[in-house]
């Protein structure tokens, strides 16, 4: 299994075991069997709109139960989150879970708390958080992913830091820092963000 490895410049709250195997296993296994769309991006406009040279990645739509389930476990661990940071956060936004095919990609962005955003809970949303529900690996192995790496990046420094996907593991970061998701080479990404605020 590949490790986590961040270099100290990006402030990340990691939470190992955030799900459990088990957990991970149930929840891939709903996601597989879910109603998709694809995921939406925001432009210029505050509407959605479905941009693949942006991102393309599935959007999945699990039972409302999974959902209550995972808004739980998120909610459960907000304070150690706010406590992490040095803020305040009051709730948390609906998680979305989604699914990177091969050649599926997110490109550098921001996630809110920069202006640059145009949606109303771009005031709101402090700290993004992601989920990895199945692992990443340098080679083809069953129930994991090639490619596909979350990478943070700094322009004013030219910082660069690569995070290798480990099942269960939850990351948390402040949601005016750039970020992406490198292009899935093999297998099915599988994860679940959320934002707090």
């Amino acid at each position: 299994m590949t490790k986590l490895a961040a270099k100290p410049h990006f402030d990340l709250h990691l939470a190992r075991g955030f799900f459990d195997a088990e957990t991970c296993r149930r929840l891939i296994a709903e996601l597989h069997r879910s109603r998709s769309t694809p995921a939406i991006t925001y432009g210029e406009g505050e509407r959605p709109l479905v941009d693949e040279r942006v991102r393309k990645a599935s959007q999945l739509m699990p039972s409302r139960e999974t959902v209550a389930q995972v808004t739980r476990r998120l909610n459960e661990h907000r304070q150690l989150v706010g406590n992490h940071f040095g803020v305040t956060l009051r709730g948390c936004e609906e998680p979305q879970f989604l699914c990177y095919r091969v050649g599926d990609f997110f490109v550098a962005h921001q996630d809110g708390n920069t202006g640059l955003v145009r949606i109303p809970s771009d005031k709101w949303r402090r700290i993004s958080v992601s989920i990895f529900l199945n692992h990443q690996s340098q080679r083809r192995e069953k129930g994991a992913y090639c490619g596909g790496s979350l990478v943070f990046s700094d322009w004013r420094s030219s910082n660069k830091s690569q995070l290798a996907g480990e099942a269960g593991t939850m990351v948390a970061f402040r949601s005016e820092v750039t970020h992406e998701v490198t292009p899935v080479t093999y297998g099915e990404r599988y994860s679940i963000v959320a934002w707090y605020g």
